[in-house]
Protein backbone atom coordinates (compact mmCIF):
# COMPACT_ATOMS: atom_id res chain seq x y z
CA UNK A 1 0.00 0.00 0.00
CA UNK A 2 1.53 3.29 -1.11
CA UNK A 3 1.08 6.54 0.78
CA UNK A 4 1.45 9.97 -0.79
CA UNK A 5 3.90 12.15 1.19
CA UNK A 6 3.74 15.89 0.94
CA UNK A 7 7.43 16.86 1.34
CA UNK A 8 9.27 20.10 0.79
CA UNK A 9 12.58 19.33 -0.88
CA UNK A 10 15.70 21.47 -0.89
CA UNK A 11 17.00 22.21 -4.38
CA UNK A 12 20.69 23.05 -4.24
CA UNK A 13 20.69 23.82 -7.95
CA UNK A 14 17.88 26.41 -7.67
CA UNK A 15 18.99 29.78 -8.99
CA UNK A 16 17.96 32.99 -7.29
CA UNK A 17 15.37 34.90 -9.27
CA UNK A 18 16.51 38.12 -7.60
CA UNK A 19 19.93 38.99 -6.15
CA UNK A 20 20.06 37.88 -2.47
CA UNK A 21 20.42 40.48 0.27
CA UNK A 22 22.36 39.83 3.46
CA UNK A 23 19.79 41.90 5.35
CA UNK A 24 17.32 39.02 4.88
CA UNK A 25 19.57 36.33 6.36
CA UNK A 26 18.97 37.08 10.05
CA UNK A 27 16.03 38.29 12.19
CA UNK A 28 15.95 42.03 12.68
CA UNK A 29 16.70 41.86 16.42
CA UNK A 30 19.86 39.79 15.98
CA UNK A 31 23.06 40.81 17.81
CA UNK A 32 24.85 41.23 14.47
CA UNK A 33 22.58 44.07 13.35
CA UNK A 34 22.75 45.70 16.79
CA UNK A 35 26.56 45.80 16.68
CA UNK A 36 26.64 47.11 13.11
CA UNK A 37 24.33 49.96 14.15
CA UNK A 38 26.44 50.70 17.24
CA UNK A 39 29.68 50.81 15.25
CA UNK A 40 28.04 53.24 12.81
CA UNK A 41 27.60 55.60 15.77
CA UNK A 42 31.25 55.39 16.89
CA UNK A 43 34.00 57.79 15.93
CA UNK A 44 36.69 55.67 14.26
CA UNK A 45 38.92 58.52 13.14
CA UNK A 46 41.84 57.07 15.10
CA UNK A 47 41.66 53.86 13.04
CA UNK A 48 41.74 55.70 9.71
CA UNK A 49 44.56 58.04 10.75
CA UNK A 50 47.20 55.36 10.29
CA UNK A 51 46.51 54.80 6.60
CA UNK A 52 47.66 56.69 3.55
CA UNK A 53 45.35 59.53 2.62
CA UNK A 54 46.32 59.78 -1.06
CA UNK A 55 44.50 56.60 -2.10
CA UNK A 56 47.61 54.97 -3.53
CA UNK A 57 48.47 51.32 -3.00
CA UNK A 58 46.29 48.25 -2.80
CA UNK A 59 42.72 48.36 -1.54
CA UNK A 60 42.35 47.89 2.22
CA UNK A 61 39.56 46.38 4.25
CA UNK A 62 37.42 49.09 5.80
CA UNK A 63 38.40 49.52 9.49
CA UNK A 64 34.72 50.01 10.34
CA UNK A 65 33.96 46.52 9.03
CA UNK A 66 36.94 45.02 10.87
CA UNK A 67 35.92 46.70 14.13
CA UNK A 68 32.40 45.29 13.70
CA UNK A 69 33.76 41.79 13.14
CA UNK A 70 36.08 42.11 16.13
CA UNK A 71 33.32 43.30 18.47
CA UNK A 72 30.91 40.61 17.29
CA UNK A 73 33.56 37.93 17.81
CA UNK A 74 34.33 39.10 21.35
CA UNK A 75 30.64 39.44 22.22
CA UNK A 76 30.14 35.81 21.23
CA UNK A 77 33.21 34.50 23.06
CA UNK A 78 35.50 34.10 20.06
CA UNK A 79 39.03 35.55 19.92
CA UNK A 80 41.02 33.23 17.68
CA UNK A 81 41.85 34.95 14.38
CA UNK A 82 41.84 31.62 12.57
CA UNK A 83 38.41 30.64 13.88
CA UNK A 84 37.07 34.11 13.07
CA UNK A 85 38.34 33.65 9.51
CA UNK A 86 36.55 30.30 9.27
CA UNK A 87 33.35 31.83 10.65
CA UNK A 88 33.51 34.55 8.00
CA UNK A 89 33.04 31.76 5.45
CA UNK A 90 30.71 29.42 7.34
CA UNK A 91 28.69 31.54 9.80
CA UNK A 92 25.81 33.60 8.44
CA UNK A 93 25.98 36.18 11.27
CA UNK A 94 29.68 36.82 10.63
CA UNK A 95 28.98 37.23 6.91
CA UNK A 96 26.29 39.76 7.68
CA UNK A 97 28.59 41.75 9.98
CA UNK A 98 31.41 41.66 7.42
CA UNK A 99 29.13 42.45 4.48
CA UNK A 100 30.23 39.22 2.75
CA UNK A 101 33.90 40.22 3.00
CA UNK A 102 36.32 37.56 4.22
CA UNK A 103 39.61 38.97 5.57
CA UNK A 104 42.06 36.22 6.50
CA UNK A 105 43.41 35.54 9.98
CA UNK A 106 46.68 37.39 9.31
CA UNK A 107 44.78 40.56 8.38
CA UNK A 108 42.69 40.32 11.56
CA UNK A 109 45.73 39.70 13.75
CA UNK A 110 47.70 42.57 12.23
CA UNK A 111 44.71 44.89 12.64
CA UNK A 112 44.54 44.13 16.36
CA UNK A 113 48.26 44.60 16.88
CA UNK A 114 48.37 47.82 14.85
CA UNK A 115 45.48 49.55 16.63
CA UNK A 116 45.99 48.64 20.30
CA UNK A 117 45.32 52.15 21.59
CA UNK A 118 42.39 52.76 19.27
CA UNK A 119 40.75 49.47 20.25
CA UNK A 120 41.20 50.36 23.92
CA UNK A 121 39.55 53.72 23.19
CA UNK A 122 36.33 51.98 22.08
CA UNK A 123 35.61 51.39 25.78
CA UNK A 124 35.08 55.11 26.43
CA UNK A 125 32.76 55.55 23.45
CA UNK A 126 30.59 52.56 24.34
CA UNK A 127 30.42 53.78 27.95
CA UNK A 128 29.16 57.12 26.63
CA UNK A 129 26.38 55.26 24.78
CA UNK A 130 25.47 53.46 27.99
CA UNK A 131 25.31 56.80 29.85
CA UNK A 132 23.20 58.31 27.08
CA UNK A 133 20.80 55.36 27.26
CA UNK A 134 20.43 55.84 31.02
CA UNK A 135 21.74 52.52 32.32
CA UNK A 136 24.69 53.99 34.27
CA UNK A 137 24.02 54.91 37.89
CA UNK A 138 27.14 56.02 39.78
CA UNK A 139 25.41 56.03 43.16
CA UNK A 140 27.22 52.83 44.18
CA UNK A 141 30.36 51.57 42.45
CA UNK A 142 32.30 48.43 43.31
CA UNK A 143 36.01 47.92 42.62
CA UNK A 144 37.76 44.58 42.39
CA UNK A 145 40.46 42.75 40.49
CA UNK A 146 40.59 39.35 38.85
CA UNK A 147 43.61 37.37 37.79
CA UNK A 148 43.79 36.43 34.11
CA UNK A 149 46.41 34.15 32.62
CA UNK A 150 49.06 35.50 30.29
CA UNK A 151 49.96 34.00 26.93
CA UNK A 152 53.05 32.52 28.55
CA UNK A 153 54.07 29.46 30.54
CA UNK A 154 54.81 29.57 34.24
CA UNK A 155 57.84 27.40 33.55
CA UNK A 156 59.39 30.02 31.24
CA UNK A 157 60.51 32.13 34.23
CA UNK A 158 64.24 32.57 34.69
CA UNK A 159 66.54 34.30 37.17
CA UNK A 160 69.17 36.75 35.98
CA UNK A 161 71.89 34.10 36.22
CA UNK A 162 69.82 31.66 34.18
CA UNK A 163 69.09 34.26 31.50
CA UNK A 164 72.77 35.15 31.16
CA UNK A 165 73.66 31.46 30.86
CA UNK A 166 71.00 30.98 28.17
CA UNK A 167 72.36 33.91 26.14
CA UNK A 168 75.88 32.49 26.33
CA UNK A 169 74.63 29.00 25.50
CA UNK A 170 72.62 30.36 22.57
CA UNK A 171 75.68 32.18 21.24
CA UNK A 172 77.76 29.02 21.59
CA UNK A 173 75.13 26.97 19.74
CA UNK A 174 75.07 29.56 16.98
CA UNK A 175 78.84 29.44 16.58
CA UNK A 176 78.90 25.65 16.61
CA UNK A 177 76.09 25.40 14.08
CA UNK A 178 77.67 27.94 11.72
CA UNK A 179 81.06 26.20 11.99
CA UNK A 180 79.48 22.89 11.08
CA UNK A 181 77.36 24.41 8.32
CA UNK A 182 79.86 26.71 6.61
CA UNK A 183 83.22 25.36 7.76
CA UNK A 184 85.74 28.23 7.27
CA UNK A 185 83.59 30.31 4.91
CA UNK A 186 81.78 33.51 5.95
CA UNK A 187 78.36 31.96 5.44
CA UNK A 188 76.40 35.15 4.84
CA UNK A 189 73.35 33.23 3.65
CA UNK A 190 72.01 31.58 6.81
CA UNK A 191 69.13 29.20 6.08
CA UNK A 192 65.65 30.27 7.09
CA UNK A 193 65.21 27.43 9.57
CA UNK A 194 68.25 28.72 11.51
CA UNK A 195 67.36 32.39 11.16
CA UNK A 196 64.17 31.85 13.10
CA UNK A 197 66.15 30.66 16.13
CA UNK A 198 67.56 34.13 16.59
CA UNK A 199 64.20 35.33 17.88
CA UNK A 200 65.02 33.81 21.27
CA UNK A 201 67.88 36.17 22.09
CA UNK A 202 65.76 39.37 21.91
CA UNK A 203 63.19 37.76 24.22
CA UNK A 204 65.88 36.90 26.75
CA UNK A 205 67.26 40.45 26.59
CA UNK A 206 63.73 41.79 27.09
CA UNK A 207 63.43 39.61 30.19
CA UNK A 208 66.73 40.99 31.52
CA UNK A 209 65.49 44.55 30.90
CA UNK A 210 62.30 43.74 32.81
CA UNK A 211 64.36 42.52 35.77
CA UNK A 212 66.18 45.86 35.76
CA UNK A 213 62.84 47.71 35.87
CA UNK A 214 61.51 45.70 38.79
CA UNK A 215 61.98 47.04 42.30
CA UNK A 216 64.60 45.04 44.14
CA UNK A 217 64.46 44.12 47.82
CA UNK A 218 68.18 43.70 48.31
CA UNK A 219 69.97 45.95 50.79
CA UNK A 220 72.17 47.84 48.31
CA UNK A 221 69.30 48.72 45.95
CA UNK A 222 67.04 49.87 48.76
CA UNK A 223 69.77 52.08 50.21
CA UNK A 224 70.37 53.64 46.77
CA UNK A 225 66.64 54.33 46.38
CA UNK A 226 66.55 55.84 49.86
CA UNK A 227 69.52 58.11 49.08
CA UNK A 228 67.91 59.19 45.79
CA UNK A 229 64.69 60.16 47.57
CA UNK A 230 66.59 62.12 50.21
CA UNK A 231 68.55 63.96 47.50
CA UNK A 232 65.34 64.77 45.61
CA UNK A 233 63.45 66.07 48.66
CA UNK A 234 66.39 67.52 50.58
CA UNK A 235 65.10 65.86 53.74
CA UNK A 236 66.24 62.86 55.71
CA UNK A 237 63.75 60.01 55.46
CA UNK A 238 62.31 58.96 58.77
CA UNK A 239 61.50 55.47 59.91
CA UNK A 240 63.56 52.29 60.20
CA UNK A 241 66.38 51.83 57.74
CA UNK A 242 66.83 48.66 55.65
CA UNK A 243 68.74 45.87 57.31
CA UNK A 244 71.70 44.11 55.73
CA UNK A 245 70.41 40.76 56.92
CA UNK A 246 66.62 40.68 56.39
CA UNK A 247 64.42 38.73 58.76
CA UNK A 248 63.00 36.82 55.81
CA UNK A 249 65.10 35.62 52.91
CA UNK A 250 63.77 36.93 49.61
CA UNK A 251 63.61 34.69 46.57
CA UNK A 252 65.62 35.70 43.49
CA UNK A 253 63.71 37.89 41.06
CA UNK A 254 62.59 36.16 37.88
CA UNK A 255 61.27 37.26 34.50
CA UNK A 256 59.36 35.33 31.87
CA UNK A 257 61.12 34.79 28.55
CA UNK A 258 57.82 34.61 26.65
CA UNK A 259 56.04 37.61 28.18
CA UNK A 260 58.52 39.48 30.40
CA UNK A 261 55.90 41.95 31.69
CA UNK A 262 53.62 39.24 33.08
CA UNK A 263 53.99 38.09 36.68
CA UNK A 264 53.80 34.92 38.74
CA UNK A 265 50.46 35.08 40.54
CA UNK A 266 50.00 32.96 43.66
CA UNK A 267 46.49 31.62 44.19
CA UNK A 268 46.88 30.10 47.67
CA UNK A 269 45.93 26.42 47.75
CA UNK A 270 45.23 26.60 43.98
CA UNK A 271 48.91 27.05 43.23
CA UNK A 272 50.36 29.73 40.97
CA UNK A 273 50.21 30.71 37.32
CA UNK A 274 51.59 33.29 34.91
CA UNK A 275 49.27 36.20 34.38
CA UNK A 276 48.11 39.75 34.96
CA UNK A 277 45.90 41.53 37.48
CA UNK A 278 42.84 42.90 35.67
CA UNK A 279 41.04 45.70 37.54
CA UNK A 280 37.46 46.84 36.98
CA UNK A 281 34.95 49.27 38.49
CA UNK A 282 31.28 48.45 37.92
CA UNK A 283 27.90 49.95 38.70
CA UNK A 284 24.92 48.25 40.30
CA UNK A 285 23.64 47.56 36.78
CA UNK A 286 26.91 45.67 36.06
CA UNK A 287 28.18 48.25 33.61
CA UNK A 288 31.98 48.56 33.71
CA UNK A 289 33.05 52.21 34.05
CA UNK A 290 36.82 51.67 34.41
CA UNK A 291 39.06 48.84 33.24
CA UNK A 292 42.83 48.56 33.51
CA UNK A 293 45.43 45.78 33.57
CA UNK A 294 48.34 45.90 35.99
CA UNK A 295 51.46 43.80 36.40
CA UNK A 296 51.33 43.75 40.21
CA UNK A 297 49.52 41.06 42.15
CA UNK A 298 48.70 43.35 45.09
CA UNK A 299 45.47 45.34 44.77
CA UNK A 300 46.34 48.05 47.30
CA UNK A 301 48.26 50.42 44.95
CA UNK A 302 45.39 50.47 42.46
CA UNK A 303 42.57 51.80 44.62
CA UNK A 304 43.11 55.52 44.06
CA UNK A 305 44.11 55.22 40.33
CA UNK A 306 41.01 53.12 39.57
CA UNK A 307 38.66 55.45 41.45
CA UNK A 308 40.16 58.41 39.61
CA UNK A 309 39.86 56.59 36.28
CA UNK A 310 36.20 55.83 36.99
CA UNK A 311 35.46 59.47 37.80
CA UNK A 312 37.26 60.72 34.67
CA UNK A 313 35.57 58.15 32.40
CA UNK A 314 32.13 59.02 33.72
CA UNK A 315 32.77 62.76 33.27
CA UNK A 316 34.01 62.27 29.69
CA UNK A 317 31.03 60.03 28.95
CA UNK A 318 28.65 62.83 29.89
CA UNK A 319 27.47 61.43 33.22
CA UNK A 320 26.05 64.12 35.47
CA UNK A 321 26.67 63.95 39.19
CA UNK A 322 29.44 62.63 41.38
CA UNK A 323 30.19 59.12 42.55
CA UNK A 324 28.16 58.26 45.63
CA UNK A 325 29.86 55.30 47.29
CA UNK A 326 32.95 53.22 46.45
CA UNK A 327 32.98 49.61 47.67
CA UNK A 328 36.14 47.50 47.85
CA UNK A 329 37.20 44.33 49.64
CA UNK A 330 40.01 43.96 52.17
CA UNK A 331 42.61 43.49 49.45
CA UNK A 332 42.51 47.27 48.93
CA UNK A 333 42.73 48.23 52.58
CA UNK A 334 45.49 50.56 53.70
CA UNK A 335 45.32 53.47 56.08
CA UNK A 336 46.04 55.82 53.16
CA UNK A 337 43.24 54.35 51.00
CA UNK A 338 40.75 54.35 53.85
CA UNK A 339 41.43 57.99 54.74
CA UNK A 340 41.98 59.32 51.20
CA UNK A 341 40.42 62.67 50.36
CA UNK A 342 37.88 61.45 47.80
CA UNK A 343 34.61 63.14 46.99
CA UNK A 344 32.73 59.91 47.71
CA UNK A 345 31.76 57.61 50.55
CA UNK A 346 34.60 55.08 50.75
CA UNK A 347 33.82 51.68 52.27
CA UNK A 348 36.70 49.18 52.39
CA UNK A 349 36.74 46.02 54.47
CA UNK A 350 39.68 46.14 56.87
CA UNK A 351 40.21 42.43 57.45
CA UNK A 352 40.47 39.38 55.20
CA UNK A 353 39.06 35.96 55.79
CA UNK A 354 37.26 34.56 58.79
CA UNK A 355 40.28 32.61 60.05
CA UNK A 356 42.03 35.83 60.98
CA UNK A 357 39.17 36.60 63.33
CA UNK A 358 39.23 33.15 64.93
CA UNK A 359 40.03 32.83 68.60
CA UNK A 360 43.53 31.83 69.57
CA UNK A 361 43.91 28.02 69.58
CA UNK A 362 44.09 26.25 72.91
CA UNK A 363 47.43 25.44 74.50
CA UNK A 364 47.13 21.77 73.45
CA UNK A 365 46.68 22.80 69.82
CA UNK A 366 49.52 25.29 70.03
CA UNK A 367 51.83 22.49 71.21
CA UNK A 368 50.97 20.49 68.08
CA UNK A 369 51.41 23.56 65.86
CA UNK A 370 54.81 24.17 67.45
CA UNK A 371 55.84 20.64 66.43
CA UNK A 372 54.77 21.44 62.88
CA UNK A 373 56.83 24.61 62.99
CA UNK A 374 59.89 22.65 64.15
CA UNK A 375 59.40 20.07 61.38
CA UNK A 376 58.53 17.21 63.71
CA UNK A 377 55.07 16.78 62.16
CA UNK A 378 53.70 17.35 58.69
CA UNK A 379 50.66 19.56 58.23
CA UNK A 380 48.53 16.55 57.31
CA UNK A 381 49.70 14.55 60.33
CA UNK A 382 48.90 17.49 62.60
CA UNK A 383 45.51 17.82 60.94
CA UNK A 384 44.71 14.19 61.70
CA UNK A 385 45.76 14.62 65.33
CA UNK A 386 43.67 17.78 65.81
CA UNK A 387 40.77 16.68 63.61
CA UNK A 388 41.08 19.69 61.29
CA UNK A 389 42.17 20.27 57.71
CA UNK A 390 45.82 20.66 56.81
CA UNK A 391 45.06 24.14 55.47
CA UNK A 392 43.89 25.16 58.95
CA UNK A 393 47.15 23.81 60.36
CA UNK A 394 49.12 25.71 57.71
CA UNK A 395 47.33 29.00 58.34
CA UNK A 396 47.47 28.78 62.13
CA UNK A 397 51.14 27.80 62.11
CA UNK A 398 51.90 30.70 59.81
CA UNK A 399 49.92 33.04 62.02
CA UNK A 400 51.26 32.09 65.45
CA UNK A 401 54.74 30.75 64.81
CA UNK A 402 57.91 31.90 63.11
CA UNK A 403 61.36 30.37 62.85
CA UNK A 404 62.17 31.27 66.45
CA UNK A 405 58.88 30.54 68.18
CA UNK A 406 55.63 32.41 68.65
CA UNK A 407 55.18 35.48 66.55
CA UNK A 408 54.93 38.93 68.06
CA UNK A 409 51.35 40.14 67.60
CA UNK A 410 49.87 43.50 68.55
CA UNK A 411 49.11 43.61 72.24
CA UNK A 412 45.51 43.94 73.27
CA UNK A 413 46.76 46.28 75.98
CA UNK A 414 48.14 48.87 73.53
CA UNK A 415 46.94 52.23 74.80
CA UNK A 416 44.18 54.13 73.07
CA UNK A 417 45.07 57.13 70.84
CA UNK A 418 44.01 59.62 73.50
CA UNK A 419 46.67 58.07 75.76
CA UNK A 420 49.61 57.66 73.38
CA UNK A 421 49.20 60.84 71.33
CA UNK A 422 50.30 63.17 74.20
CA UNK A 423 53.32 60.93 74.88
CA UNK A 424 54.34 60.86 71.21
CA UNK A 425 53.84 64.62 71.07
CA UNK A 426 56.53 64.90 73.76
CA UNK A 427 58.82 62.80 71.53
CA UNK A 428 58.11 65.15 68.65
CA UNK A 429 58.91 68.15 70.88
CA UNK A 430 62.20 66.58 71.98
CA UNK A 431 61.15 66.17 75.60
CA UNK A 432 61.18 62.36 75.46
CA UNK A 433 63.29 59.80 73.60
CA UNK A 434 61.79 57.16 71.33
CA UNK A 435 63.14 54.36 73.49
CA UNK A 436 61.56 55.87 76.61
CA UNK A 437 58.25 56.24 74.79
CA UNK A 438 58.40 52.62 73.61
CA UNK A 439 59.02 51.43 77.17
CA UNK A 440 56.28 53.62 78.58
CA UNK A 441 53.71 52.51 75.98
CA UNK A 442 54.91 48.89 75.89
CA UNK A 443 55.25 48.92 72.09
CA UNK A 444 58.09 48.35 69.64
CA UNK A 445 60.37 51.07 68.29
CA UNK A 446 58.87 50.71 64.80
CA UNK A 447 55.41 51.27 66.31
CA UNK A 448 56.68 54.48 67.91
CA UNK A 449 57.91 55.64 64.49
CA UNK A 450 54.44 55.00 63.02
CA UNK A 451 52.79 56.92 65.84
CA UNK A 452 55.26 59.76 65.38
CA UNK A 453 54.46 59.98 61.66
CA UNK A 454 50.79 60.33 62.57
CA UNK A 455 51.46 63.13 65.08
CA UNK A 456 53.55 65.00 62.51
CA UNK A 457 50.81 64.67 59.89
CA UNK A 458 53.00 62.63 57.55
CA UNK A 459 50.68 59.59 57.55
CA UNK A 460 47.50 58.38 59.17
CA UNK A 461 48.06 55.88 61.94
CA UNK A 462 46.86 52.43 60.72
CA UNK A 463 45.12 51.63 64.01
CA UNK A 464 43.22 54.92 64.01
CA UNK A 465 42.31 54.58 60.32
CA UNK A 466 41.14 50.99 60.83
CA UNK A 467 39.00 51.95 63.82
CA UNK A 468 37.44 54.81 61.85
CA UNK A 469 36.64 52.54 58.90
CA UNK A 470 35.23 49.80 61.12
CA UNK A 471 33.01 52.40 62.78
CA UNK A 472 31.86 53.59 59.36
CA UNK A 473 31.13 50.04 58.20
CA UNK A 474 29.15 49.36 61.39
CA UNK A 475 26.69 52.10 60.51
CA UNK A 476 23.44 50.34 59.41
CA UNK A 477 23.17 52.33 56.17
CA UNK A 478 26.77 51.67 55.20
CA UNK A 479 26.46 48.03 56.22
CA UNK A 480 23.57 47.59 53.80
CA UNK A 481 25.55 49.34 51.07
CA UNK A 482 28.58 47.13 51.58
CA UNK A 483 26.44 44.00 51.27
CA UNK A 484 25.95 45.00 47.63
CA UNK A 485 29.67 44.80 46.83
CA UNK A 486 29.87 41.14 45.85
CA UNK A 487 26.76 41.07 43.65
CA UNK A 488 27.80 44.34 41.99
CA UNK A 489 31.26 43.39 40.70
CA UNK A 490 31.39 39.58 40.85
CA UNK A 491 28.69 38.99 38.19
CA UNK A 492 30.82 41.06 35.80
CA UNK A 493 33.77 38.71 36.25
CA UNK A 494 31.42 35.73 36.12
CA UNK A 495 30.04 36.78 32.75
CA UNK A 496 33.49 37.55 31.35
CA UNK A 497 35.18 34.39 32.58
CA UNK A 498 32.40 31.80 32.59
CA UNK A 499 29.91 32.89 29.95
CA UNK A 500 32.35 34.44 27.46
CA UNK A 501 35.24 32.17 28.44
CA UNK A 502 37.94 34.84 28.78
CA UNK A 503 40.32 33.29 31.31
CA UNK A 504 43.54 33.93 29.41
CA UNK A 505 44.91 36.75 27.30
CA UNK A 506 45.83 35.97 23.71
CA UNK A 507 48.33 38.81 23.41
CA UNK A 508 51.68 39.51 25.06
CA UNK A 509 52.90 42.60 26.85
CA UNK A 510 51.19 44.93 29.31
CA UNK A 511 49.97 47.38 26.65
CA UNK A 512 48.44 44.64 24.52
CA UNK A 513 46.86 42.94 27.54
CA UNK A 514 45.37 46.25 28.67
CA UNK A 515 43.93 46.81 25.18
CA UNK A 516 42.36 43.34 25.12
CA UNK A 517 40.95 43.71 28.64
CA UNK A 518 39.26 46.97 27.70
CA UNK A 519 37.93 45.30 24.54
CA UNK A 520 36.54 42.45 26.66
CA UNK A 521 34.86 44.95 29.01
CA UNK A 522 33.57 46.87 25.99
CA UNK A 523 31.93 43.67 24.73
CA UNK A 524 30.43 43.10 28.17
CA UNK A 525 28.96 46.62 28.18
CA UNK A 526 27.61 46.16 24.65
CA UNK A 527 25.72 43.06 25.74
CA UNK A 528 24.29 45.02 28.69
CA UNK A 529 23.30 47.84 26.35
CA UNK A 530 21.58 45.46 23.93
CA UNK A 531 19.67 43.77 26.75
CA UNK A 532 18.44 47.16 27.93
CA UNK A 533 17.31 48.23 24.44
CA UNK A 534 15.34 44.99 23.97
CA UNK A 535 13.09 45.67 26.94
Amino acid sequence: MCMALNLRAGDREQSFLMPPSVSDWLPGDHLAYFLVEVVDELDLTAFYAGYRQDGRGGALYDPRMLVSVLLYAYCTGERSSRRIERNLWENVAYRVVAGNAAPDHATLARFRRRHLDSIAGLFDQVLALCVKTGIVDAGVLALDGTKIGADASFFANRTREQLVKEILADAERTDSHEDALFDDTRGDAIPDEWGRRRDRAPRIRAALAELDRQTSNDYETRMKERAAKEAATGKTLRGPQPKKVPARRTTPRRANTTDPQSRIIAMGHMGAFQGYNAQAVATGQHVVVAAEVTATTNDQPHFLPMVQAAAENLAEAGHEGDIGTILADAGYWTAANGSADIDANVLIATRKGTWRKAAKPSDDKLIVLARVNRGELSQREAGEILGVSYTWVRDMTKRYFGTDGQRITPHDSEPEPQVWIPIIQRVNDGDLSKRAAADQLNVSNSRVNTMLAHVRGEATDPAIARTAMDTRLADPVNAELYKRRSHTIEPVFGNIKHNLGYKRFQVRGLQAANSEWRLICTSHNLLKLRKHTQR
